[in-house]
Parts: C-alpha cells; structure tokens; sequence
C-alpha cells in the first residue's frame, strides 16, 4: 500500500503528468467518509502502453491509499506525474513508467512524493491510432507486395500431399488453409472449394476436410493470418494450438520453396 498525508486543498496544476482543470478545492469533513473525483489531462506519453495518451481526460478518485497495480496521480517535488505502482521482489515500491524513456520512481521514507489518486476512468478526447499496429499493418503490405506470382495449381497440389501426413484430424486441415490464403493460394473464406481440392488431391487420405468444420476454426486469432495467431487467444487448447501452428508453418515453408523453384 502507498499512503500519502491528505491535504484539505488542492491548488491548479498545469505541468507535465497531468493538467488538472481545477481551481481551489476545500473538502468540508463531511465528504472524509466519500471518495470524491476530479477530472485531468494526461501530458506526456509515460503511460502509452497502458492506452493513456497525451490530451487523455482522466478521472481521478481521491483517495489517501493506493494498491500494487494501481494507475496514479503522484507529485513529487519536481513534476506531477502519472504512474503504475508496482512493488518488487524485495518488497520496495516504485512509480513505473510504461514507456522505456521514463525511469521508474522508488519511494523510499525518504522520498518527496505525495499521492493525489488513483485512475478510475479515461476519456479519449484525442483519438489516436496505435504505431505498433501501424507499423505490423504496413510491413505485412511490403511483404505481400514484394511476394513473387502465386503458385501453380501444380505446385499448391505438392503443397497439399507433402503436409498431408501431418494432419491428423479433419479440422487441423484449417492450418493449411490459412497458410495458403496468406500466400494467397487459395481464395478467402472459399472452404468447399479448398475442401474440394484436398479430396481431389489426397483422396486416400485418412482425415479429409468438412467445409463446415473447416469454418468453424475461423474465430478469434485464428481468422487472422498466420502470423498473428495467439494461444491465448485461439479456438483449441495450447497443446493443439502447437499443432495448428505447426503444421501451417510448414505449408508456409512449402510455399516459399514453390517460389524459389
């Protein structure tokens, strides 16, 4: 826990962490036993990972405690700032910056820091796009723009009978499904058709597709390319998901073979 000594007045603050749009506020002893709120703007980009960026509204609970996790408006002696409160493994407690550029704060007995409160609530009066996602969305564009012509029909049948002894059940054909509509082998979404082809192909096959069933598998991360596929985020169990990923790596693998020949 991180405790503070709670002042009656609070004075305008207008520096980096936070902006607060407040004048002077005096708490009559009534409210001691409420937790009441304020509303400030976020300066800085301290917090970005935590989806807190500049010209952020956020609200604040009053509060004269704070918990290990909690989002905080602290002051120290130089600047407001907006923080995670996080204790270590040796039980010291620091203010942590989710952004590498920000050195964490340790609060020592020693320390001039007092808490304003904690987060409860944020308004994105400034609608901003993720870099990180930006970024991922413009390398998949090169990649896919400087790919070589897509594969034969000849090659993407090799494809299909070299992967085919690794899949031993008819949903994890799903796997290979992707792998080729990422290397755009295959049409999106066109499962009775790409079920089609695997019958043709491989008909002796032990665990032939069901387009229905193949369908069925596009949910969560796994209706995203390959690539972006997460096991916390998938339609099977961890153990499955290193199946599914296998083997769609190795269509993957197969395909680029095809387009080095």
């Amino acid at each position: 826990m991180f405790n503070y000594n709670k002042t009656k007045t609070m004075k305008k603050e207008s520096i980096y962490g936070v902006d607060s749009t407040t004048n002077d506020i005096t708490l009559p002893g009534c409210l001691a036993d409420y937790q009441p709120e304020l509303y400030v703007y976020a300066r800085g980009d301290a917090m970005a990972d935590e989806g807190i960026d500049d010209g952020d509204l956020l609200r604040i609970r009053l509060t004269a405690v704070a918990r290990d996790g909690d989002i905080v408006v602290a002051k120290t002696s130089e600047k407001m700032v907006i923080r995670a409160l996080f204790t270590d493994e040796q039980g010291r407690q620091w203010l942590v910056s989710r952004n590498d550029q920000n050195d964490a704060i340790l609060l020592t007995a020693e320390s001039d820091v007092s808490l304003l409160g904690t987060v409860v609530g944020i308004k994105k009066l400034v609608v901003r796009a993720s870099a990180a996602e930006c970024q991922r969305n413009i390398r998949h564009t090169q990649a896919r723009q400087q790919t070589s012509q897509p594969p034969t029909d000849a090659e993407v049948d090799d494809v299909l009978r070299t992967v085919a002894p690794e899949v031993r059940n008819g949903r994890l054909w799903y796997a290979v499904y992707r792998a080729l509509a990422d290397g755009h082998a295959v049409n999106e979404q066109h499962y009775v058709t790409f079920c089609e082809r695997v019958r043709r192909v491989v008909p002796g096959h032990s665990h032939l597709p069901v387009a229905k069933e193949i369908g069925r598998m596009a949910v969560q991360s796994f209706r995203k390319r390959v690539a972006l596929w997460r096991s916390d985020d998938a339609p099977v169990g961890e153990r499955r998901f290193a199946e599914y990923r296998h083997v769609a790596l190795l269509t993957t693998e197969q395909l680029k073979i095809c387009s080095h020949r």
